[in-house]
């Protein structure tokens, strides 16, 4: 793709607003340049020859500036004075200029990324169906963490620059060429040339490798310093001597070679600036000492302001490019996420559920994220009523994926998902949402009263029902010193209520609901340690009376009380059964319940 046409795509898909004052203000500040030069060669003429009485003054051999005949009635003086006050009244334009481009850059820059944050958002909502909500998760922070700053700070570069740099580049060298086409040329090539040996000693791919190499290294050699107590254990006859003399041998030589080029750079960068001016020196003496030159001082101030104004725009230019490169990388991975997907049947043509009667079988189920990396491999599952099932694995994304995909998020590429023998795919999102409960730490709580958290839309559920199932769960006293009770507004973002609260309110409404399935993401152990979890208590209360529960544990007694632990590895069934068995069956089960539920191992580490 041409560095010119690296973020077209971002440019023209943000809002169609107009962005006629950013490239008015762009095409102001991009001419302003040259005219202030010109300007301030007048100014040194008007020195040079103690004042102007021509209709015209030359500032080289091809640029003729008219000056209007009012000027030649004023003295030497007055003309110094309209002159300075003119050029200070274009820097000042100049200046409010670069301020105002500079604000609708960035505005314009801001304006696309958050249009493109709502495309995201809106995008996740369908590839979650598809995809998992999981994946989205991870998919979500790279985008906004990484890609779309990345992409903004590129957009706002580009209107920063283009056309600008551009307008000031081709206006600069143009004076630069009509006051003398030869030195210009000599100097264009001359900045050209050093541009280019400068391009010769930037990093190359090797020095790219050489650069990562030496951090690798100094791990190696910590790694090797901690290593070798051990190994001198062993009877190693000083293997872990020689091994760290090897790499430090192998690091002290790129540490050579790469300071060996940076001695190299600046010498020869030096003798080569110092050329050029050489060269344009003996270019502007030998204009300078003919007797019919017109490269007189104020021409050859022109000549260099133009020229410096010039390079200034190139070096911007050259550094947008640079931009270019790290920003495309952003833009093609995000256009490449809002990429439409495939159709979803819609859901007019779904079915209802009223109830769950047999249960949730998921039957060779493979589910992959956009990039093709597997999320879950030909999984195999019966979740009947009246069932306690706990999920563990060495994967989170995988754990949740699979309770996701009870919800309707997730289109495995292979098997399917029923719920009493109907395909998930032909339920209404409504019916699941009815018959499929998501309790997580955080409750979900979302803005309303804790009466409304709990109700949600049903209003068949009284106050006594919720009551009651807030006195079960211990947390009523909590909940009614809140400063109006349960009338209390809570917020997703609010920080009075601790999270063993805002846990107890989703199981509470669960309680009330009575959902056929529930999935439970389970909070850590509170610190104080009770004799008996209410949430536990009724979690179980809830299976007797038929629902369906599936949790992601992170407390010991849940997963001793499950009926069942689902064991993942990575994206593959690794085993189930219950808590004992699997503890005497399977190494990788021990090894995770010793990594997360060991209270010694978790003291140590606090």
């Amino acid at each position: 793709m041409s560095r010119i046409q690296t973020l077209s795509h971002a440019r023209h898909y943000g809002p169609k607003g107009s962005v006629f004052g950013l490239y008015f203000w762009s095409a102001i500040s991009g001419v302003m340049a040259p005219i202030i030069v010109i300007l301030i060669g007048l100014i040194a003429a008007l020195i040079d020859r103690q004042g102007l009485s021509v209709s015209s003054v030359a500032l080289g051999d091809h640029l003729s500036i008219p000056i209007g005949t009012f000027m030649n009635q004023w003295g030497p003086l007055g003309q110094l004075a309209f002159l300075t006050l003119l050029t200070l009244a274009l820097s000042a334009i100049f200046a409010l200029s670069l301020y105002l481009h500079r604000r609708a850059a960035d505005a314009r820059a801001r304006l696309i990324v958050r249009h493109l944050h709502q495309k995201i958002f809106k995008q996740s909502m369908q590839r979650a169906e598809i995809e998992g909500a999981a994946a989205q998760r991870v998919r979500a922070t790279d985008l906004i963490n990484r890609r779309l700053p990345a992409l903004q700070i590129g957009l706002a570069f580009w209107y920063r620059v283009i056309p600008r740099n551009l307008l000031t580049l081709v206006a600069c060298v143009t004076v630069a060429v009509l006051v003398n086409f030869w030195l210009a040329v000599v100097a264009v090539g001359t900045g050209y040339f050093l541009w280019i040996l400068l391009g010769k000693f930037r990093n190359t791919d090797a020095d790219d490798v050489r650069d990562w190499e030496v951090p690798r290294l100094r791990n190696r050699m910590a790694d090797l310093v901690g290593r070798a107590p051990l190994l001198a254990r062993l009877q190693s006859h000083g293997l872990a001597e020689k091994a760290f003399d090897s790499e430090a041998d192998m690091l002290y030589r790129r540490l050579e070679q790469r300071e060996a080029k940076l001695s190299r750079i600046w010498p020869l960068v030096f003798l080569a600036i110092a050329a050029a001016v050489a060269i344009l020196i003996l270019g502007l003496g030998v204009n300078s000492f003919r007797i019919d030159s017109s490269l007189r001082l104020p021409a050859a101030m022109v000549l260099a302001m133009a020229l410096g104004a010039a390079a200034m725009s190139a070096a911007r230019l050259t550094a947008l490019a640079a931009q270019l490169q790290k920003s495309g990388v952003a833009s093609d991975t995000i256009f490449q996420y809002l990429d439409p997907i495939g159709d979803i049947a819609a859901s007019e043509q779904r079915v209802g559920l009223r109830g769950v009667r047999d249960g949730v079988d998921i039957e060779g189920v493979s589910l992959f994220d956009s990039t093709g990396n597997p999320i879950l491999q030909s999984l195999s599952l019966s979740l009947k009523p009246k069932s306690l099932t706990a999920v563990l694995g060495t994967d989170p994304v995988s754990t949740r994926a699979l309770a996701e995909l009870i919800m309707g998020f997730g289109l495995p590429s292979e098997g399917r998902v029923t719920i009493d023998s109907i395909p998930l795919r032909d339920i209404h999102p409504r019916a699941l949402s009815d018959n499929v409960m998501w309790i997580e730490p955080a409750g979900p709580i979302w803005d309303g009263t804790v009466m409304e958290n709990i109700r949600g839309n049903d209003e068949s559920i009284g106050n006594a029902d919720i009551v009651e199932a807030l006195q079960k769960l211990d947390v009523y006293e909590r909940l009614h010193r809140l400063p109006e009770g349960l009338s209390t507004y809570l917020s997703s973002t609010d920080s009075d209520l601790d999270v063993e609260t805002t846990y107890a309110i989703a199981i509470a409404r669960a309680m009330v609901h009575r959902a056929p399935i529930l999935l439970i993401n389970e909070p850590p152990p509170p610190a104080e340690h009770l004799s008996e979890d209410p949430c536990l208590v009724a979690i179980q209360e809830l299976v007797a009376s038929g629902t369906i529960v599936i949790v992601l544990p992170h407390r010991l007694s849940t997963l001793r009380t499950a009926d069942r632990v689902i064991l993942l590895n990575g994206s593959r069934l690794a085993g189930e059964g219950t808590h004992a068995r699997l503890l005497t069956d399977s190494d990788l089960y021990r090894h995770l319940n010793y990594l997360l539920f060991n209270p010694y191992r978790r003291k140590n580490e606090s």
